[in-house]
């Protein structure tokens, strides 16, 4: 039986949000603490909704060094001088992401151990934020998680963004070539770019809704074999068993 699963990264297996206060305290240093914190954190916080529907309505790939010249334009606009070097300050934001004192969800290593064990062939994939896919990837490596997968692929890899089907493609073809998996599950606490993304692809999918914005119970199989939303990544092993089950023929 081939069978894959694929994971993304912030929100599903790192919290995002301390990366995204890096980001805010990169700035801030960059300009000298002339730009008011709040400012800047309120510009980020846009700037990342923007993003989103970007991904969601346009499958737009948006590379992080525009989201930085961005912001610089927004502040002139507002009579702010900020006068900082994008290139420079996107180098600073990388470095800082990747050397972040950050620990995965308590939840996320046994998942993906847990999967490998079960026969796995396990993958990541993610979109960009503030910061290049290769500040995630030198965090992922010093966490001990990129370890524990056998690919990663990021949106500025392939330039394709999730919800686009092709990434969930490419990540497929990567880790399997031509073969057609048996079950392949992809696991996401976005539920436009991960939840609806891999059911667009034509694959199952599992929602991790932490904070229990979709329901309250622990596990809901929302569409029978193919869709799942969990509270944790400790359902994984029961989804597992179930999307397998439903591969079986009878």
């Amino acid at each position: 039986m081939a069978k894959l699963v694929t994971f993304d990264v912030w929100g599903t297996l790192l919290p995002v949000e301390p990366a995204v206060k890096t980001v805010v305290d990169v700035l801030y240093k960059s300009l000298g603490g002339r730009v008011p914190y709040q400012t800047l954190q309120a510009l980020v916080g846009e700037r990342r909704r923007v993003m989103k529907l970007l991904r969601r309505e346009k499958h737009e790939v948006v590379p992080p060094l525009f989201v930085l010249l961005e912001i610089k334009k927004q502040l002139r606009e507002r009579g702010i001088s900020a006068q900082f070097d994008a290139y420079q300050v996107q180098d600073a934001v990388d470095e800082a992401v990747s050397r972040l004192e950050v620990s995965p969800f308590e939840d996320a290593l046994e998942a993906l151990k847990g999967a490998k064990n079960e026969g796995y062939r396990v993958g990541i994939i993610s979109n960009v934020l503030f910061w290049r896919s290769r500040a995630t990837r030198r965090l992922l490596e010093s966490l001990g998680v990129a370890q524990l997968v056998d690919l990663q692929i990021y949106a500025d890899d392939v330039g394709y963004v999730k919800p686009s089907i092709q990434i969930f493609e490419a990540a497929k073809t990567l880790l399997l070539g031509d073969v057609v998996p048996d079950v392949y599950l992809h696991i996401g606490d976005d539920f436009y770019e991960d939840f609806l993304g891999a059911l667009m692809a034509g694959y199952g999918a599992v929602l991790v809704d932490r904070n229990g914005k979709y329901g309250k119970r622990d596990l809901v199989e929302s569409i029978p074999c193919r869709a799942y939303i969990a509270k944790s990544l400790k359902s994984l092993p029961l989804i597992l068993h179930e999307a397998e089950n439903c591969s079986t023929p009878a």
